[in-house]
């Protein structure tokens, strides 16, 4: 029986060249994917008002309309004194208005209305899930936050806290927004650019990130040349701003909240917590702080208050000043 030869080099080159093209496509898919995974945001059962009930607060489930008409739900924490100023918390990415839940004991003891809401598309808001734009819109909707409570609310002092984008979503708002009276932003980010390179893991090369961007700002609708607080940080003034980062965050570099402290105006002051990751930063930080917060929200809404009457912090309430000031807090966790 004669032998057949069989030439098996085109059948390698066809494997070598499907596993080519496996690699390439997952090099340039695989961070779209990561990227949109990573922003989904948690899922909300209907029910979620329970965590407000366990506080024994009471609490209202309100609603209001973005400047593009989207409804955006959450929940209105009433203060005892009817001209009491307000805070509104602007939560992190991938984040509803949940999060802010272990900040409101402490703000509503000092007398502190408190607005809990959540995103475009997030929670029972309306709008697209998968949607995030790491500030862009989201500014627009603690734009939507901040004339809630003051046109319908009727509320005369405002002041917004954020974590990371929205931190960034706090800062962009109170650029353009004279009714912000304060921001505190926590580990925010100088340009969405920036802070997706220095998150860019060491094999996905940065024309690849570049290029993940490029596709998240076309079907999602925003320019990230619109989501960099840096060159609107200095618009923030005369309205204090706070801005608090973690030494040991990993996704936020402290060179870039240096850059965007310089660039803001007095009356600013930076925190910097020693030790704190990016998410240590919000969570158990902000909770042991809480009573510096006030100090400080006290001061820049020019709210009247005895001493005595402020929760315990971590410092000294005369650590802050209006002038341009930064240090160090130790803080255990």
């Amino acid at each position: 029986m004669p032998h057949r030869k069989y030439n098996c080099i085109p059948s390698i080159a066809k494997i070598a060249a499907g596993l080519l093209a496996g690699a390439t496509l997952l090099t340039l898919v695989g961070p779209l994917v990561g990227e949109t995974i990573a922003t989904l945001p948690p899922s909300f059962p209907r029910n979620s008002a329970g965590p407000l009930e366990v506080l024994g607060l009471p609490y209202e489930e309100v609603s209001f309309a973005s400047t593009e008409g989207i409804v955006l739900r959450g929940w209105f924490i009433p203060a005892e004194g009817a001209n009491a100023p307000a805070i509104l918390y602007a939560p992190a990415t991938a984040h509803d208005q949940r999060s802010g839940l272990s900040l409101v004991p402490a703000f509503h003891q000092a007398g502190y209305h408190v607005l809990l809401f959540s995103y475009r598309g997030h929670a029972l808001s309306d709008g697209r899930r998968g949607a995030f734009t790491y500030g862009d819109a989201e500014s627009r909707d603690v734009d939507a936050a901040v004339r809630f409570l003051s046109e319908t609310k009727e509320i005369g002092q405002i002041g917004v806290i954020g974590h990371s984008a929205g931190a960034v979503s706090a800062i962009l708002s109170a650029a353009r927004n004279p009714l912000v009276g304060a921001v505190i932003a926590v580990a925010p980010f100088t340009c969405v650019s920036d802070v997706w390179y220095t998150s860019r893991p060491k094999l996905v090369p940065a024309f690849i990130l570049d290029w993940a961007l490029w596709v998240a700002e076309n079907l999602r609708g925003f320019d990230r040349e619109d989501v960099c607080p840096l060159k609107v940080v200095d618009q923030v003034a005369p309205r204090p701003l706070l801005i608090i980062h973690g030494t040991n965050d990993q996704r936020i570099t402290q060179e870039q909240v240096q850059s965007l402290f310089a660039a803001a105006q007095a009356p600013k002051t930076l925190w910097l917590v020693e030790g704190a990751s990016h998410s240590q930063v919000r969570t158990p930080v902000l909770e042991a702080m809480s009573g510096d917060l006030i100090v400080f929200l006290d001061e820049a809404l020019s709210v009247p208050r005895a001493a005595e009457a402020v929760p315990a912090g971590v410092s000294d309430p005369a650590w802050w000043d209006t002038g341009a000031r930064a240090g160090e807090i130790p803080v255990p966790f």
